[in-house]
């Protein structure tokens, strides 16, 4: 019998597996920072990290969430990626439908980034500069929130340099959804990010999130192909997100090809150039975004299931990191 956590089999094939952690959940259920503790070695924070949380009143920040899990993370010898800097939603009610001048817009920017930066500065391994700024259906930025609206186009790379500017040693990513394989928007994003980079944004890597549901996995070679793209580019990748959403009603045949699914994704990521990082949106079910996100249409997205088990996906990743698939 195998006694090999998911945490030290991909420290072994050099690859970083997280969690993204809820510092309620860890409160209140004290099996929940074990599990992490024991089967990770990276963690984001799920919310606690985000400008409505660190900076409720403009001008005050509040390092208290964050620093929960940034205390673990030391505690247990784990990384910790930083997300987002700068997003049109998650805002606190003195940014939420406002609009700035661009001047005062770009003064808020440069405080809440310089502010987060070098508080946590030499803790965290990548930070999610800008995250979900890319429209769905049409070319461009999504042409909504403060940012967009106070700033104009610019305001991503504006972003970009004032992250650089106050830690020239961070890594810069940009972070989305629905981008994951070689579909539209991923090919968007790709001559957008090659435009950044030709002007000099300091760019240095793209999180792709990888919210798959099961009826329309992912083409291994299709994701394989959009990472290596973005690598040619001289990018990092992560997947930060990671989640397999099953019908509320699945079945355990469900489950199992959920598991291959988890697999394909972790195979396109091991033989990548440089993919050295996968990060699942949430520990398990019972703490999933999934189930209130679709009206309880889709549910059992993670490899733990309510009681905090391992489902049949924590056991083909173990495999597959192991050799023995």
């Amino acid at each position: 019998m195998h006694t090999d956590t998911l945490r030290s089999l991909a420290a072994k094939r050099g690859l970083l597996i997280g969690t993204a952690f809820c510092s309620g959940a860890f409160k209140h259920h004290p099996e929940y920072g074990d599990l992490i503790a024991r089967e990770f070695n990276c963690l984001v924070a799920e919310n606690d990290m985000k400008l409505d949380v660190l900076q409720p009143v403009r001008g005050q920040f509040d390092f208290s969430r964050p620093d929960v899990m940034m205390s673990f993370a030391r505690k247990h010898d784990m990384k910790v990626r930083a997300v987002p800097l700068v997003w049109h939603i998650a805002l606190p009610a003195w940014a939420e439908g406002k609009t700035f001048s661009r001047n005062e817009a770009l003064d808020i920017l440069r405080e809440h980034i310089f502010t987060v930066m070098q508080y946590y500065r030499g803790q965290v391994i990548a930070w999610d500069v800008v995250n979900e700024a890319l429209s769905d259906k049409e070319p461009g930025l999504r042409k909504e929130g403060p940012w967009y609206n106070s700033i104009g186009t610019d305001y991503v790379e504006q972003a970009y340099h004032m992250a650089h500017e106050a830690d020239p040693q961070a890594v810069l990513f940009y972070n989305d959804y629905n981008m994951d394989c070689m579909n539209d928007k991923a090919g968007r994003c790709y001559m957008w990010i090659k435009e950044l980079l030709a002007r000099g944004v300091p760019i240095h890597g793209i999180g792709l999130q990888c919210h798959f549901q099961l009826e329309w996995p992912p083409a291994k070679a299709a994701l394989s192909d959009n990472i290596k793209r973005f690598n040619d580019l001289g990018l990092i990748v992560h997947m930060t997100e990671l989640d397999v959403w099953l019908a509320k009603d699945a079945s355990a045949d469900h489950l199992l090809q959920q598991a291959e699914v988890y697999c394909d994704i972790f195979q396109a990521a091991l033989s990548a150039k440089d993919c050295p990082a996968i990060l699942l949106w949430g520990l398990a079910d019972c703490h999933s975004w999934i189930p209130g996100q679709t009206g309880g249409k889709y549910d059992h997205a993670l490899i733990f299931d309510r009681q905090y088990r391992p489902k049949p996906a924590y056991a083909a990743i173990a495999a597959l990191l192991r050799g023995d698939r």
